[in-house]
């Protein structure tokens, strides 16, 4: 018996039962920890589909990997899931064992990019076995093929408040040029020593500036601080589809970037904002010149962010999910014949 069917939502799409794996995912520890997969399965959600989530916890104990390839084979044993979605490729390993549904990773950058080789080749290595693989960027996709669908944003949460209210609301400093930067200063990929370095360059130039490091911060709280900052600093190794742009720009907040990832297709034609070299002196001069746009009711960065709209990304992943269930029908029925033949 077939696992699964095309049940015609409102909007006329497939609705399917979810079994999500990740590695990075909200929790009390750690709330700002993959908002953008908790966001995926919320929109998920919203279209009528049933995603039940395994939150792997790998931070806390690398057996909790081992505990979730349990919680995959108990769970798929006992409930008849249309699709299992891993996020990350360490977290493909447990879902792997899953029963009888087809598995999609989803990879999002350090997976693929990072400096640890070990964890690359494991990427490399699950991938194989996955019936569709998705990535969030082209450069991605170079390394490891896959559909490409960068990270949506939730324009209905990140928008923009007023900057006065919001600085009001985190107890920051109302006439200082605040430089966001929301990553945590422990993964030496993001650079918060270059961070650091530029603003220090800023404040050696007289400029009255400050640089705010906002870190496990619940997901609806972080336009708040968007919308208090003057400016978003991105200045990575490494990038797959960095989901903090998009959500800097959707609070009509400039950002300047060093070119990793999709940066360059992010910003492309967005007036006030700057893609930049990684060098203190660089950063900071591009600083200064957004600092005024941060200011001007001409910065138009949430428009542009129309077509990375959470509900067309989840569209496009439910396409993935319509392939996948195809081929693996398609598959199965092959299979009956031969064992009948």
């Amino acid at each position: 018996m077939t696992r699964w069917q095309f049940v015609p939502s409102v909007e006329g799409t497939l609705i399917v039962r979810i079994l999500c794996v990740t590695n990075m995912y909200p929790s009390p520890h750690r709330p700002g920890s993959g908002a953008f997969v908790c966001q995926q399965v919320e929109q998920l959600r919203r279209f009528g589909h049933t995603v039940d989530v395994i939150n792997i916890l790998g931070f806390q104990s690398k057996m909790n990997y081992l505990r979730c390839t349990l919680d995959v084979m108990r769970m798929t044993s006992a409930e008849a899931y249309d699709i299992v979605h891993a996020h990350y490729g360490y977290s493909a390993y447990p879902a792997m064992f899953r029963s009888q549904a087809p598995l999609v990773i989803t990879l999002h950058g350090t997976d693929v990019l990072g400096k640890n080789i070990f964890e690359r080749l494991c990427t490399r290595a699950v991938s194989h076995f996955a019936d569709a693989v998705i990535v969030v960027s082209e450069g991605m996709r170079r390394r490891i093929p896959g559909v490409v669908i960068p990270c949506g944003v939730d324009l209905d949460v990140f928008k923009p408040y007023d900057r006065d209210k919001a600085r009001a609301r985190l107890g920051w400093p109302k006439d200082r040029y605040i430089v966001l930067f929301p990553f945590d200063p422990a993964r030496p990929e993001k650079r918060y020593d270059l961070a650091r370095a530029s603003v220090e360059r800023l404040v050696q130039e007289d400029v009255d500036a400050e640089l705010m490091t906002v870190v496990n911060v619940p997901n609806g709280e972080m336009p708040w601080c968007y919308s208090a900052a003057d400016a978003l600093l991105l200045c990575s190794d490494y990038e797959g589809s960095p989901t903090s742009i998009k959500e800097a720009l959707a609070c009509n907040r400039p950002v300047v970037a060093t070119e990793v990832g999709d940066v360059g297709e992010l910003l492309s034609g967005i007036a006030g904002t700057r893609i930049c070299p990684q060098d203190a002196g660089t950063i900071a001069r591009n600083l200064r010149e957004v600092f005024d746009w941060s200011r001007s009711s001409e910065f138009r960065g949430r428009a542009a962010m129309a077509r990375y709209d959470q509900a067309l990304t989840v569209e496009k992943i439910v396409g993935v999910y319509a392939d996948v269930l195809s081929n693996f029908r398609a598959r199965t029925v092959g299979k009956r014949l031969l064992r009948s033949g």
